[in-house]
Protein backbone atom coordinates (compact mmCIF):
# COMPACT_ATOMS: atom_id res chain seq x y z
CA UNK A 1 0.00 0.00 0.00
CA UNK A 2 1.17 3.43 -0.80
CA UNK A 3 2.45 5.47 1.94
CA UNK A 4 -0.03 8.67 2.79
CA UNK A 5 1.57 12.08 2.45
CA UNK A 6 -0.34 14.87 4.23
CA UNK A 7 0.41 18.17 2.76
CA UNK A 8 -0.20 21.18 4.78
CA UNK A 9 -2.06 24.24 3.44
CA UNK A 10 -2.32 27.44 6.11
CA UNK A 11 -4.89 29.66 4.01
CA UNK A 12 -5.16 33.46 4.80
CA UNK A 13 -6.34 35.98 2.19
CA UNK A 14 -5.92 34.14 -1.00
CA UNK A 15 -9.52 33.60 -2.45
CA UNK A 16 -7.75 34.20 -5.76
CA UNK A 17 -5.29 32.15 -6.05
CA UNK A 18 -6.48 28.97 -3.97
CA UNK A 19 -8.29 26.90 -6.05
CA UNK A 20 -5.09 26.59 -8.30
CA UNK A 21 -3.12 25.22 -5.24
CA UNK A 22 -5.89 22.95 -4.11
CA UNK A 23 -6.61 22.11 -7.28
CA UNK A 24 -3.07 21.64 -7.94
CA UNK A 25 -2.72 18.99 -5.00
CA UNK A 26 -5.70 17.15 -5.65
CA UNK A 27 -5.26 16.42 -9.22
CA UNK A 28 -1.59 14.75 -8.64
CA UNK A 29 -1.58 11.20 -9.48
CA UNK A 30 -0.53 10.09 -6.10
CA UNK A 31 -3.99 9.63 -4.61
CA UNK A 32 -2.77 8.52 -1.49
CA UNK A 33 -2.63 11.87 -0.25
CA UNK A 34 -4.51 14.25 2.08
CA UNK A 35 -4.54 17.98 2.55
CA UNK A 36 -4.66 20.01 5.52
CA UNK A 37 -6.67 23.21 4.75
CA UNK A 38 -5.81 25.55 7.69
CA UNK A 39 -7.72 28.32 7.60
CA UNK A 40 -5.98 30.79 9.80
CA UNK A 41 -8.86 33.16 10.54
CA UNK A 42 -9.02 34.56 6.65
CA UNK A 43 -11.26 37.23 6.26
CA UNK A 44 -12.22 36.68 2.94
CA UNK A 45 -14.01 33.71 0.96
CA UNK A 46 -11.13 31.35 1.35
CA UNK A 47 -12.63 29.91 4.70
CA UNK A 48 -15.65 28.97 2.31
CA UNK A 49 -13.65 27.88 -0.74
CA UNK A 50 -12.03 25.30 1.87
CA UNK A 51 -15.64 23.99 3.33
CA UNK A 52 -16.44 23.53 -0.51
CA UNK A 53 -13.22 20.99 -1.03
CA UNK A 54 -13.91 19.13 1.61
CA UNK A 55 -17.36 17.69 0.75
CA UNK A 56 -16.21 17.62 -2.68
CA UNK A 57 -13.26 15.19 -1.70
CA UNK A 58 -12.67 12.84 1.54
CA UNK A 59 -9.11 13.71 1.04
CA UNK A 60 -9.32 17.57 2.35
CA UNK A 61 -10.00 18.28 6.00
CA UNK A 62 -10.16 21.54 6.86
CA UNK A 63 -9.42 23.52 10.26
CA UNK A 64 -10.70 27.02 11.26
CA UNK A 65 -8.95 28.65 13.42
CA UNK A 66 -8.27 32.44 15.20
CA UNK A 67 -5.60 33.88 13.04
CA UNK A 68 -2.19 33.49 14.79
CA UNK A 69 0.22 33.39 11.86
CA UNK A 70 1.81 31.61 9.31
CA UNK A 71 4.16 29.65 11.78
CA UNK A 72 1.19 28.56 14.21
CA UNK A 73 -0.84 27.95 11.31
CA UNK A 74 2.17 24.90 9.46
CA UNK A 75 2.14 24.08 13.33
CA UNK A 76 -1.82 23.23 13.57
CA UNK A 77 -1.51 21.78 10.33
CA UNK A 78 1.11 19.11 11.52
CA UNK A 79 -0.43 18.55 14.61
CA UNK A 80 -3.73 16.99 12.63
CA UNK A 81 -1.55 15.32 9.58
CA UNK A 82 -1.64 11.70 10.04
CA UNK A 83 0.51 10.89 6.86
CA UNK A 84 3.75 9.16 7.19
CA UNK A 85 5.20 12.06 4.83
CA UNK A 86 4.64 15.44 5.56
CA UNK A 87 4.45 18.60 2.64
CA UNK A 88 4.25 22.27 3.16
CA UNK A 89 2.33 24.46 -0.02
CA UNK A 90 1.86 27.75 0.82
CA UNK A 91 -1.89 28.88 -0.65
CA UNK A 92 -0.94 31.56 -3.28
CA UNK A 93 1.76 28.91 -4.49
CA UNK A 94 0.83 25.90 -6.85
CA UNK A 95 2.74 22.36 -8.09
CA UNK A 96 3.46 22.46 -11.24
CA UNK A 97 2.99 18.89 -12.66
CA UNK A 98 0.24 16.21 -12.47
CA UNK A 99 3.08 13.38 -11.28
CA UNK A 100 5.66 15.77 -9.29
CA UNK A 101 4.64 13.97 -6.06
CA UNK A 102 4.73 10.42 -7.56
CA UNK A 103 8.13 11.36 -8.74
CA UNK A 104 9.20 12.71 -5.35
CA UNK A 105 7.73 9.71 -3.39
CA UNK A 106 9.98 7.34 -5.82
CA UNK A 107 13.15 9.45 -5.27
CA UNK A 108 12.50 9.49 -1.30
CA UNK A 109 11.50 5.46 -1.25
CA UNK A 110 14.92 4.46 -3.10
CA UNK A 111 16.96 5.57 -0.28
CA UNK A 112 14.94 3.92 2.22
CA UNK A 113 14.17 4.25 5.84
CA UNK A 114 17.44 6.56 6.80
CA UNK A 115 16.52 9.40 4.39
CA UNK A 116 15.04 12.05 6.33
CA UNK A 117 13.88 14.49 3.87
CA UNK A 118 14.65 15.32 0.12
CA UNK A 119 14.86 18.92 -0.84
CA UNK A 120 13.56 19.19 -4.43
CA UNK A 121 13.57 22.70 -6.63
CA UNK A 122 11.30 25.43 -7.75
CA UNK A 123 10.33 28.10 -10.06
CA UNK A 124 9.18 31.45 -9.45
CA UNK A 125 6.18 32.83 -11.45
CA UNK A 126 6.30 36.38 -11.70
CA UNK A 127 2.31 37.04 -12.78
CA UNK A 128 2.90 40.98 -13.56
CA UNK A 129 5.54 40.11 -16.13
CA UNK A 130 3.79 36.37 -17.13
CA UNK A 131 7.68 35.11 -16.90
CA UNK A 132 8.35 31.51 -15.33
CA UNK A 133 11.96 31.64 -14.03
CA UNK A 134 13.70 28.48 -12.64
CA UNK A 135 16.06 28.80 -9.58
CA UNK A 136 18.97 27.70 -10.27
CA UNK A 137 20.23 23.98 -10.16
CA UNK A 138 21.72 21.90 -7.24
CA UNK A 139 25.62 21.14 -8.52
CA UNK A 140 26.34 17.68 -9.05
CA UNK A 141 28.67 17.44 -5.86
CA UNK A 142 25.00 18.35 -3.60
CA UNK A 143 22.80 15.83 -5.82
CA UNK A 144 25.41 12.88 -6.14
CA UNK A 145 26.67 13.81 -2.50
CA UNK A 146 26.36 11.41 0.72
CA UNK A 147 28.16 13.46 3.20
CA UNK A 148 26.73 15.42 5.58
CA UNK A 149 29.05 18.10 5.97
CA UNK A 150 29.64 18.33 2.57
CA UNK A 151 26.73 18.96 0.88
CA UNK A 152 26.65 21.77 4.03
CA UNK A 153 29.68 23.62 2.83
CA UNK A 154 28.95 23.23 -0.90
CA UNK A 155 25.47 25.13 -0.56
CA UNK A 156 26.66 27.73 1.33
CA UNK A 157 29.73 28.07 -1.22
CA UNK A 158 27.29 28.38 -3.91
CA UNK A 159 25.50 30.54 -2.71
CA UNK A 160 22.44 28.12 -2.20
CA UNK A 161 20.60 27.63 1.07
CA UNK A 162 16.75 26.92 0.37
CA UNK A 163 15.22 27.24 3.79
CA UNK A 164 11.88 27.28 2.40
CA UNK A 165 9.61 24.76 4.33
CA UNK A 166 7.44 24.25 0.99
CA UNK A 167 10.74 22.55 -1.42
CA UNK A 168 10.44 19.68 0.87
CA UNK A 169 8.95 16.53 1.36
CA UNK A 170 9.82 15.37 4.94
CA UNK A 171 9.19 12.09 7.42
CA UNK A 172 6.19 12.72 9.74
CA UNK A 173 7.48 11.07 12.27
CA UNK A 174 11.33 12.55 11.76
CA UNK A 175 9.53 15.75 12.99
CA UNK A 176 7.51 14.74 15.54
CA UNK A 177 10.23 12.90 17.25
CA UNK A 178 12.37 15.57 17.03
CA UNK A 179 9.92 17.97 17.80
CA UNK A 180 10.62 20.51 15.38
CA UNK A 181 8.23 22.86 14.89
CA UNK A 182 8.08 26.79 13.46
CA UNK A 183 8.51 29.72 15.57
CA UNK A 184 5.34 31.15 16.80
CA UNK A 185 5.12 34.39 15.92
CA UNK A 186 8.16 35.03 13.58
CA UNK A 187 7.91 36.46 10.12
CA UNK A 188 11.56 34.62 9.44
CA UNK A 189 10.13 31.32 10.65
CA UNK A 190 11.84 29.11 7.84
CA UNK A 191 15.09 30.11 8.86
CA UNK A 192 15.85 28.38 12.28
CA UNK A 193 13.66 25.91 10.81
CA UNK A 194 15.88 24.71 8.26
CA UNK A 195 19.17 24.68 10.79
CA UNK A 196 17.00 22.76 13.17
CA UNK A 197 15.75 20.06 10.17
CA UNK A 198 20.00 20.15 8.83
CA UNK A 199 21.32 19.86 12.50
CA UNK A 200 18.89 16.74 13.74
CA UNK A 201 18.98 14.80 10.14
CA UNK A 202 20.92 11.32 9.74
CA UNK A 203 20.64 11.62 6.58
CA UNK A 204 19.02 13.92 3.65
CA UNK A 205 18.98 14.22 -0.13
CA UNK A 206 18.90 17.27 -2.77
CA UNK A 207 17.29 16.98 -6.06
CA UNK A 208 17.07 19.40 -9.34
CA UNK A 209 13.14 18.10 -9.73
CA UNK A 210 11.14 21.72 -10.39
CA UNK A 211 8.27 20.44 -8.80
CA UNK A 212 6.97 24.22 -6.72
CA UNK A 213 5.99 27.43 -8.25
CA UNK A 214 6.45 29.83 -6.39
CA UNK A 215 4.04 33.32 -7.18
CA UNK A 216 5.78 36.42 -6.86
CA UNK A 217 4.38 39.93 -7.44
CA UNK A 218 1.73 39.25 -5.65
CA UNK A 219 0.06 42.90 -3.58
CA UNK A 220 0.61 42.81 0.17
CA UNK A 221 3.09 39.69 0.95
CA UNK A 222 5.34 40.17 3.85
CA UNK A 223 8.42 39.80 1.26
CA UNK A 224 7.03 43.33 -1.09
CA UNK A 225 7.88 45.68 1.63
CA UNK A 226 9.50 46.61 4.62
CA UNK A 227 8.43 46.13 8.41
CA UNK A 228 10.00 47.05 11.67
CA UNK A 229 8.80 43.58 12.59
CA UNK A 230 10.24 41.89 10.23
CA UNK A 231 13.61 43.18 10.28
CA UNK A 232 13.40 42.53 14.47
CA UNK A 233 12.72 38.90 13.62
CA UNK A 234 15.78 38.76 11.91
CA UNK A 235 18.11 40.41 14.31
CA UNK A 236 16.58 38.61 16.96
CA UNK A 237 16.90 35.21 14.68
CA UNK A 238 20.58 35.82 13.59
CA UNK A 239 21.59 36.29 17.79
CA UNK A 240 20.05 33.08 18.47
CA UNK A 241 20.99 31.14 15.89
CA UNK A 242 24.83 32.21 15.58
CA UNK A 243 25.24 30.91 19.57
CA UNK A 244 23.38 27.60 18.33
CA UNK A 245 25.85 27.38 15.78
CA UNK A 246 29.21 27.95 18.09
CA UNK A 247 27.77 25.99 20.93
CA UNK A 248 26.41 22.86 18.74
CA UNK A 249 28.92 22.39 15.99
CA UNK A 250 32.29 20.94 17.00
CA UNK A 251 33.86 20.60 13.91
CA UNK A 252 35.59 23.59 12.97
CA UNK A 253 34.89 23.86 9.13
CA UNK A 254 30.89 22.66 9.27
CA UNK A 255 31.03 25.59 11.91
CA UNK A 256 32.34 28.26 9.97
CA UNK A 257 30.45 27.64 7.00
CA UNK A 258 26.85 28.00 9.03
CA UNK A 259 28.29 31.40 10.06
CA UNK A 260 28.62 32.32 6.55
CA UNK A 261 25.06 31.84 5.97
CA UNK A 262 24.24 34.20 9.18
CA UNK A 263 27.07 36.55 7.66
CA UNK A 264 24.68 36.62 4.58
CA UNK A 265 21.74 37.07 6.56
CA UNK A 266 23.28 39.90 8.34
CA UNK A 267 24.02 41.47 4.99
CA UNK A 268 20.37 41.78 4.66
CA UNK A 269 19.89 43.50 7.78
CA UNK A 270 22.92 45.86 7.03
CA UNK A 271 20.50 46.59 3.60
CA UNK A 272 17.43 46.92 5.22
CA UNK A 273 18.46 49.32 8.12
CA UNK A 274 18.17 52.54 5.51
CA UNK A 275 14.40 52.03 5.55
CA UNK A 276 14.71 53.30 8.92
CA UNK A 277 14.45 57.33 9.16
CA UNK A 278 17.38 58.78 9.80
CA UNK A 279 16.84 59.88 13.48
CA UNK A 280 16.39 55.62 14.07
CA UNK A 281 19.15 54.29 11.95
CA UNK A 282 21.92 55.58 13.56
CA UNK A 283 20.78 53.65 16.96
CA UNK A 284 20.18 50.81 14.52
CA UNK A 285 23.48 50.83 12.79
CA UNK A 286 24.77 51.30 16.46
CA UNK A 287 22.99 47.75 17.45
CA UNK A 288 23.57 45.92 14.17
CA UNK A 289 27.64 46.58 14.67
CA UNK A 290 27.95 44.10 17.40
CA UNK A 291 27.38 40.97 14.71
CA UNK A 292 29.87 42.94 12.08
CA UNK A 293 32.32 40.00 13.34
CA UNK A 294 30.03 37.56 11.18
CA UNK A 295 31.39 39.34 8.04
CA UNK A 296 34.86 37.63 8.51
CA UNK A 297 33.26 34.75 7.35
CA UNK A 298 33.33 34.45 4.10
CA UNK A 299 32.43 31.41 2.10
CA UNK A 300 28.67 32.50 0.65
CA UNK A 301 30.10 34.57 -2.34
CA UNK A 302 27.80 37.34 -1.63
CA UNK A 303 29.25 37.77 1.77
CA UNK A 304 32.67 37.98 0.04
CA UNK A 305 31.59 40.52 -2.61
CA UNK A 306 29.77 42.18 0.32
CA UNK A 307 33.28 42.46 2.39
CA UNK A 308 35.21 43.61 -0.53
CA UNK A 309 32.73 46.62 -1.46
CA UNK A 310 33.39 47.56 1.92
CA UNK A 311 37.44 48.03 1.52
CA UNK A 312 36.90 50.24 -1.52
CA UNK A 313 33.47 52.35 -0.79
CA UNK A 314 33.28 52.08 2.85
CA UNK A 315 30.80 50.71 4.98
CA UNK A 316 28.05 53.62 4.62
CA UNK A 317 27.91 53.39 0.71
CA UNK A 318 27.54 49.75 0.94
CA UNK A 319 24.84 49.81 2.83
CA UNK A 320 23.11 52.09 0.70
CA UNK A 321 24.22 49.32 -2.25
CA UNK A 322 22.52 46.32 -0.09
CA UNK A 323 19.58 48.53 0.69
CA UNK A 324 19.13 48.95 -3.78
CA UNK A 325 19.99 45.17 -4.20
CA UNK A 326 17.33 43.95 -1.88
CA UNK A 327 14.59 46.12 -3.17
CA UNK A 328 15.13 45.30 -6.79
CA UNK A 329 16.39 41.99 -6.39
CA UNK A 330 15.58 39.83 -3.28
CA UNK A 331 12.16 41.38 -2.95
CA UNK A 332 11.49 41.30 -6.77
CA UNK A 333 7.49 41.59 -5.97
Amino acid sequence: MSKMVSVIVPVYNVEEYLCQCVDSILGQTYRSLEVVLVDDGSPDNSPKICDGYARKDSRVKVIHRKNGGLSDARNAGLEAATGEYVLFVDSDDYWRDSDVLERLVELFECDGESLDFINFNCQYFYQRDNLMKPWAAYPDMVVKGENKKEIIIQLIQHGMFPMSACMKLIRRDFLVNNRISFIRGSVSEDIPWFLELLQKSRKFKFVNEYAYVYRKQVVGTLSSSFSERKYNDLFAIIEQESAKIQGCYSDKELREALLSFMAYEYCILLGMVNNFPQSERRKEINRLQQYDWLLKYRLNPKVKRVTQARKVLGKYLTNWLLYFYIKKVVNRN
